[in-house]
């Protein structure tokens, strides 16, 4: 019996669905691990994606993995090649960009394209949220993706944001062609105030009225 231990259960964790689906997969029997029981499991697979989380009452019998421990601990290549349909995960991996503040070019690299949204939707839901950390560096896949979402009638979460220095008229024109939960952005600096007002205006002329934008406050001001 193989146990799954989420520390993070507020989270849907993509790398513990891909070693559920992989030993079912195998006919192995897969369960969310509870302490009580913790003798009668073959293995315990843990995994973390904040290293705030407490982690002092894990046993050392564990399988522990995750950006949460470590950037270096990665799946087995036959594990992480699954692709678990479960309306939420990640069509590219990687960033163009190497921000101080992100754990995302060490942890990722280079932006690579993955799969596209048939590899994610579960063909039932209407709903699906993307993970992909700079999906825009990827214009035609981004092209691709969003004729996925329209042809399903998909109401799509753009759940890390999209890189606004990558907004033309072109992708501005895209994005009205996909239902969307809200567009988020991220203003990091006052360095890009300029471009912030200039993907606004974007967003404006192509009766994009609404958008949401982070403000990364206290780092380097």
């Amino acid at each position: 019996m193989i146990a799954l231990y989420n520390l993070e259960p507020k989270y849907m964790n993509i790398a513990l669905e891909k070693i559920r689906m992989y030993y079912e997969e195998m006919k192995e029997q897969v369960v969310d691990y509870l302490p009580l029981e913790h003798q009668i499991y073959d293995k315990i697979y843990c995994s973390s994606l904040f290293t705030y989380t407490d982690k002092s009452q894990i046993p050392d019998d564990i399988i522990c993995g995750g950006s949460g421990f470590d950037l270096t601990t990665v799946l087995p290549k036959e594990i992480e090649c699954m692709k678990p349909k479960i309306n939420i995960g990640f069509t590219t991996r990687g960033c163009i960009r190497k921000c101080s503040f992100c754990i995302v070019p060490e942890k990722e690299g280079k932006i690579e394209i993955t799969g596209d949204i048939y590899d994610i939707w579960d063909m039932q839901s209407k709903n699906i949220v993307l993970l992909d950390n700079n999906i825009l560096a990827k214009p035609k896949h981004f092209k691709l993706i969003c004729q996925q979402i329209a042809k399903e009638n998909l109401k799509v979460d753009f759940n890390q944001g999209l890189d606004h220095r990558l907004i033309t008229s072109i992708i501005a024109k895209i994005l009205k062609t996909i239902r969307y939960k809200e567009y988020r952005f991220a203003f990091d600096s006052m360095n890009y105030e300029s471009s912030v007002c200039k993907t606004i205006e974007i967003l404006h002329k192509n009766n994009i009225k609404w958008s949401m934008w982070y403000v990364l406050v206290g780092y380097d001001t």
